[in-house]
């Protein structure tokens, strides 16, 4: 198993980056207006606080989380893209006996003020790539948008504790061999809470959420839930240790009958009738060139059986330029 996460470590980052190098060159574009705006040193149109909760006078030390990107929402509020590629590995236990699903999204946040915010976390476009069985299928990711608000916020000690809702949109249909792998229900209500808090050089986050299928015939709705701890060990040097859990709430109708207990995890929804609790654990590094730019790069595996689980391991490579 390590020879393959190392061998998938160096695949990974080989691949994602030019897939990942036209966007990161767009969105370093969004650092010149704050270097131009250096001498005033605010730029806020439509009266929007760009900088949210950081800045001078509010907080310092923010490490984005890495693993579980779909609902492990940071509770800072930024403004802010990130571009991330990940590979991902299905089990030989699966039904196609094995895979890979390569997927690079876009997420988009926007500081409205210090504790407002609005938030596009789920987009991206996923090519998979089934060893037997299932034919290959490609396509586009549903699309989430929402907003989250600082009901506590103390820079004075680095804690802040978060409420959001998401509301993801259904915009496109994959499908391969019969199995949905994402459903023609009516989207996702995704009411969630998250924090975070500082140990001198120790940063603490948590997050909780529901993730409600709105078509509960066609749909599983989940609870998620996220922990991640980071270290600065070096000036800038963050190493990461996350873990995620994904236990659903109601199953849905879709699948049954002997796929009934395929999990789709967190990307994809199988709206299977007996589909099991994922939790993964995962681990990795930021590393920060400045207050605006972090780049991160880690991987993850479930601890709990994989027998009816599409998730062996994952691979993650990103770079977050925020305001």
């Amino acid at each position: 198993m390590t020879n393959r996460l190392c061998d998938a470590v160096t695949r990974a980052v080989t691949t994602a980056v030019p897939r990942i190098a036209a966007a990161s060159f767009l969105l370093a574009a969004s650092a010149v207006p704050q270097t131009a705006l250096a001498a005033d040193d605010t730029f806020n149109p439509f009266g929007f606080d760009l900088e949210g909760s950081l800045g001078e006078g509010k907080h310092s030390r923010y490490v984005a989380p890495l693993t579980n990107p779909i609902f492990n929402e940071t509770p800072y509020i930024t403004t802010e893209a990130r571009a991330f590629y990940f590979y991902h590995r299905l089990p030989d236990e699966f039904v196609t006996g094995g895979g890979d699903v390569n997927l690079v999204a876009l997420q988009l946040r926007l500081a409205i003020t210090d504790r407002l915010g609005l938030i596009a976390t789920k987009d991206g476009y996923a090519d998979f790539q089934f060893d037997e069985v299932l034919e290959d299928e490609s396509g586009f990711a549903n699309l989430t948008l929402g907003f989250k608000y600082a009901i506590i916020s103390k820079p004075e000690d680095e804690t802040l504790l978060t409420a959001g809702l998401r509301y993801e949109i259904p915009i496109n249909d994959l499908e391969t061999g019969g199995i949905e792998l994402q459903g023609d229900g009516d989207g996702f209500l995704n009411p969630f809470l998250t924090g975070a808090t500082t140990f001198g050089d120790f940063g603490l986050q948590a997050s909780i959420g529901a993730n409600m299928a709105l078509d509960t015939e066609e749909d599983t709705s989940i609870l998620h839930y996220s922990v991640h701890g980071d270290y600065e060990l070096f000036p800038d040097f963050f190493p990461i240790v996350e873990m995620n859990g994904f236990t659903p709430i109601t199953r849905g109708e879709r699948l049954t009958g002997a796929l009934g207990k395929l999990d789709g995890v967190d990307v994809l929804n199988f709206g299977s009738d007996d589909r099991g609790t994922t939790v993964t654990v995962g681990g990795g590094f930021r590393y920060r060139f400045d207050d605006n730019i972090q780049l991160g790069l880690g991987a993850e595996t479930p601890i709990t059986d994989k027998d009816d689980s599409i998730f062996d391991y994952r691979v993650y490579f990103d770079l977050v330029l925020s305001m």
